[in-house]
C-alpha cells in the first residue's frame, strides 16, 4: 500500500468465480477496474487478435511513412510530418481515455506500436508523447487540455529540448515549459506528482520497447547483409567471428522483449516487483542494445561507418534513446534499491495484458505439495548428503520420490506417471533446487525413458519403463565420445548386426551417471558408407552385459563423470530404438528435451539465494554488505540475468507445451542461462572474495562451488558456440558457421 496519495493497487473478488480477481487501482479516492486476474491462469506468450493487429498496423505505418528517410533527413531531430502523421493516425494519444479523445489502449498495445516505431527508427519522441498524453487526460483544468488539443502541432516530452513541449516538475509543481521558454502551472498536490511519477514509469517500459524493435532491426539488416556480403569465396555470415555475436545479440534481444512483457504483466497483476522489473528491463534494453547495433554496424566493416549504410541511423537513435536519462548502469543500483530497500514508486495502470508470465495456479499448488513432501522426507541425514551432482543421488530416497510421483511426474499414467504439465515440472523442478536436491540422474534417466516410449518396442517398453518409473533403475546418456566432443553425429562407435543381436565396440567420454545406472541410451554407427547423419542407430543398453567397463572421471566442479568402454557388448535387437540407420529422428527428439532449457538455469537461483545470504548476514564489523548500494547493484545485475535466464527458459516450456517451438529457442534458452549463470558465479565469487575462497561461512561455499560448477553448464548439452550456430542459421538466417 502507498500513501501520499499514490496509487493504491488492491485484490477484490470479481464474478462468481472466487479465484478471478479484478485489480483495482485507488487514486484520489476514486476506485478503477485495472485489471482482471484469473489466479487459475498460466504462461501464455500468445498475443491477442486485437494485439497482433495493431502491432501489424504499426509495423506497415512505419514502414511506408519512410520512418528511416524522415530520420536521415532530421539528422537527430523530430521529423514534424511524421509527428503529425502519427497524431492522426491515433498512436500518440492511444493511451488516453476515450473521453479525452484517445483509445484508452492498453499499455502492452502501447508497447508494441513503440517497439514498430523502433523497428523503423521513427524520429519522433512517441514514447515519451504516449505517457504524457495519458499523464496530461489525468489532470484537471484547461491548460492540460489545451496541451492535448493541440497535440498536433507540438511534440511533447519529458526532456529538455527546444522543439518540444516539456513536462517536469517545479517547486513541487507540475509544469509544462513551451519551446518558447513560456510556463504553464499544471497541477499541484502529492495525487499529481504520483501521476507524473507513474507517466514516467510508463515512458520508461515505452521507450525500453522502442530499443527492443531497434536493436532487433539493427541485427536483422545486419543479418541479412553477412548472408551476401562475400568474402574469400564465401558469404561472410558464415565466419563465427561474424555470426557468433550476431547470435547473442539476437538471443540478449528476445530476452529483453520478454522482460518488457514481463513488467507490463507484473503490473497488471499487482506484483511486489513490478518497480524493480521496470529497472530492470530500463537497465538491460539500454545496456544490450548498444551492444546489439555495434556488433551490427561492424558487421558491414568500413561500409558500416558510411552514412550512405542506414546502420548508422540505427546506431545513433538506439545511442540516444538509451543514453537519455545517462548511463545504463546507473539503473542497477536502482534495481538493488526497489528489491532490497524498500524504495517504491507509483506505477501506472496496464489495462488488459493478455499474456501471462507466471507459472499458473495449479504449478504452484503443486510445488507447494512437492515442499510439504521435502519437509517431511528431507532427515538431516538427507540435507548432509545433498550436492548438485549425481553424488547428491541416494537410492531409498530416490525411490520415495517416484512413489510419491516426484521423479518422473509429466510421464502418463500409463506408464508410472501422473499427466503433470510441463510447467507444473518446472515448478517441482525449483523445489528440488530450494532443497538443493539433485535431480541430474532423475534428467538423464527421463531422456532414456522418453525415448524408450516413443521408439521402444511393446517388450522392451514392458521391460523397462516399470524399472525406472518405481526408482529402482537409472539410465546414463552415452552420447559423446572423445575425438567427436559436440558433434555427436561423427560417432565412431560401432554396432555390427549378428543375427538377431549386435555386437557394439567403441568409446563414450563424459558418460555422467554411468556408475549409477541400469542402462545406457547408446549412438553407434551402424554403416559407415552412408554420411555421418545417415549410418547412425541408437541403442538402450543394459550396462550389465558383459564387456562394459566404467572408468572415473572427476572433474573442477567436484563431480564424477566416466568414460565408458564397449568390448564386443552383444546387444539383442529388442533393445534398439526406431529404424536401422534412423538415429537421426531419435536424436531430434532426444535434443528437443535436452534443450528445453529449465534444468539449465536452476542452479541459478542457488547461487543467488547464497549470494543475498551472504549479503543480509552482518559481518565483523556488525555490516551488512546489502546495505552498502554499491554491492546491491552488483547483486542486482546478477538478479537481472537471472530474470532474463528464468522467462527464456520458462518460454521454452510454454511453446514446447503448445506446439510453438522453433529451431532456435531452446537454443538461445540454453546458451544464455548457461552463460549469464557463468558470468554471475564469477562476479560473484570476485564480490565476496577472498572470503569465498576459504570457504568461511556455507554461503560463501556455495558461491565458490557453484563458480566452478558453472562452467560445465556451458558445455554440457553442447557447448555455447554449437548454440550460437544453430541460432545463428535459424533465427537471423545465416549461412552454417564454419
Amino acid at each position: 500500500m502507498k500513501g501520499g496519495g499514490e496509487t493504491v493497487r488492491t485484490l477484490v473478488p470479481h464474478g462468481r468465480n472466487p479465484s478471478a480477481l479484478k485489480l483495482t487501482s485507488h487514486a484520489g479516492g476514486a476506485q478503477s477496474i485495472v485489471a482482471d486476474i484469473d489466479l487459475e491462469s498460466m504462461m501464455n506468450l500468445e498475443l491477442t487478435d486485437q494485439q497482433r493487429l495493431i502491432a501489424e498496423t504499426a509495423d506497415r505505418f512505419f514502414k511506408t511513412s519512410a520512418s528511416v528517410a524522415e530520420a536521415r533527413k532530421v539528422a537527430g531531430g523530430v521529423s514534424v510530418s511524421l509527428w503529425r502523421e502519427t497524431v492522426n493516425m491515433g498512436f500518440v494519444a492511444m493511451r488516453t481515455p476515450e473521453a479525452k479523445g484517445g483509445s484508452d489502449a492498453a499499455l502492452l498495445e502501447a508497447a508494441l506500436v513503440c517497439e514498430a516505431a523502433g523497428r523503423h527508427v521513427a524520429p519522433i519522441p512517441l514514447a515519451d508523447a504516449m505517457a504524457a498524453c495519458r499523464l496530461l487526460a489525468s489532470l484537471e483544468g484547461d491548460a492540460a487540455d489545451a496541451l492535448l488539443a493541440g497535440l498536433a502541432d507540438t511534440p511533447i516530452s519529458f526532456d529538455p529540448d527546444p522543439t518540444k513541449v516539456q513536462l517536469t516538475l517545479e517547486g513541487g509543481a507540475l509544469i509544462a515549459l513551451s519551446p518558447g521558454g513560456e510556463t504553464t502551472p499544471l497541477a499541484t498536490g502529492a495525487n499529481a506528482l504520483a501521476h507524473y511519477e507513474a507517466a514516467r514509469a510508463e515512458r520508461g517500459i515505452l521507450r525500453a520497447a522502442w530499443l527492443v524493435g531497434a536493436a532487433n532491426e539493427a541485427v536483422t539488416i545486419a543479418a541479412a547483409y553477412a548472408a551476401e556480403r562475400q568474402q574469400f569465396g564465401r558469404p561472410i555470415g558464415s565466419f563465427q567471428g561474424v555470426a557468433f555475436p550476431l547470435a547473442d545479440s539476437i538471443t540478449d534481444i528476445e530476452a529483453a522483449r520478454l522482460l518488457v512483457w514481463r513488467v507490463i504483466w507484473a503490473i497488471g497483476a499487482g506484483r511486489e516487483d513490478a518497480a524493480a522489473t521496470l529497472a530492470m528491463a530500463d537497465w538491460w534494453t539500454a545496456t544490450t542494445a548498444r551492444t546489439a547495433v555495434r556488433r551490427a554496424l561492424r558487421t558491414f566493416g568500413g561500409y558500416g561507418l558510411s552514412v550512405e549504410y542506414d546502420i548508422h541511423l540505427y546506431f545513433l537513435a538506439i545511442n540516444r534513446m538509451a543514453l537519455a536519462d545517462g548511463d545504463p548502469d546507473a539503473r542497477l543500483a536502482t534495481i538493488g534499491d526497489r528489491l532490497w530497500a524498500g524504495a517504491r514508486i507509483s506505477l501506472p495502470d496496464a489495462g488488459e495484458t493478455g499474456i501471462d508470465m507466471g507459472l499458473g495456479a495449479d504449478a504452484e499448488a503443486y510445488a507447494d505439495d512437492v515442499r510439504r513432501f521435502f519437509e517431511a522426507e528431507m532427515t538431516p541425514a538427507l540435507r548432509a548428503h545433498a550436492h548438485h551432482s549425481t553424488e547428491g543421488h541416494e537410492p531409498e530416497f530416490h525411490k520415495k520420490l517416484a512413489r510419491a510421483g516426484l521423479a518422473y511426474p509429466d510421464w502418463p499414467a500409463e506408464w508410472g506417471g501422473q499427466d503433470r504439465s510441463a510447467m507444473e515440472v518446472t515448478a517441482l523442478g525449483r523445489v528440488f533446487e530450494e532443497y538443493r536436491w539433485t535431480r541430474v540422474p532423475i534428467g538423464i534417466t527421463n531422456m532414456g525413458g522418453q525415448m524408450v516410449m516413443k521408439f521402444g518396442s511393446p517388450d522392451l517398453k514392458a521391460e523397462v519403463l516399470p524399472r525406472l518409473a518405481d526408482g529402482s533403475a537409472l539410465s546414463c546418456l552415452g552420447f559423446t565420445e572423445p575425438e567427436s566432443g559436440s558433434d555427436m553425429y561423427a560417432a565412431r562407435t560401432r554396432a555390427v548386426r549378428d543375427g538377431d543381436d549386435w555386437i557394439i565396440s567403441g568409446q563414450k567420454m563424459f558418460t555422467t551417471g554411468a556408475h549409477l545406472s541400469d542402462y545406457v541410451l547408446l549412438i553407434a554407427r551402424t554403416d559407415p558408407d552412408l554420411p555421418k547423419h545417415r549410418g547412425l542407430t541408437i541403442f538402450f543398453v543394459p550396462m550389465t552385459l558383459p564387456g562394459i567397463e566404467i572408468q572415473p572421471v572427476h572433474t573442477l566442479q567436484d563431480e564424477r563423470t566416466n568414460i565408458t568402454f564397449y568390448a564386443d557388448v552383444r546387444v539383442p535387437d529388442r533393445y534398439r530404438l526406431g529404424p536401422v540407420n534412423g538415429g537421426l529422428t531419435v536424436m531430434a527428439a532426444a535434443m528437443e528435451i535436452e534443450h528445453g532449457g529449465e534444468g539449465y538455469h536452476i542452479h541459478h537461483h542457488s547461487l543467488m539465494d547464497a549470494a543475498l545470504e551472504w549479503a543480509r548476514t552482518p559481518g565483523p564489523q556488525g555490516l551488512r554488505p546489502i546495505d552498502d548500494r554499491a554491492t546491491r547493484a552488483r547483486l542486482a545485475r546478477a538478479a537481472t540475468h537471472l530474470e532474463l535466464a528464468d522467462l527464456l527458459c520458462r518460454r521454452v516450456t510454454w511453446a514446447a507445451d503448445t506446439n510453438r517451438m522453433s529451431r532456435a529457442i531452446g537454443p538461445m534458452a540454453k546458451l544464455f542461462a548457461t552463460e549469464i549463470y557463468m558470468a554471475d558465479a564469477a562476479d560473484l565469487v570476485a564480490l565476496t572474495a577472498p572470503a569465498s575462497l576459504r570457504h568461511e561461512t556455507p554461503a560463501l561455499s556455495e558461491i565458490e562451488d557453484k563458480h566452478r560448477q558453472a562452467i560445465g553448464q556451458t558445455i554440457y548439452g553442447g557447448t555455447s558456440e554449437v548454440h550460437r550456430g544453430i541460432i545463428a542459421q535459424h533465427a537471423l538466417n545465416l549461412p552454417r558457421s564454419t
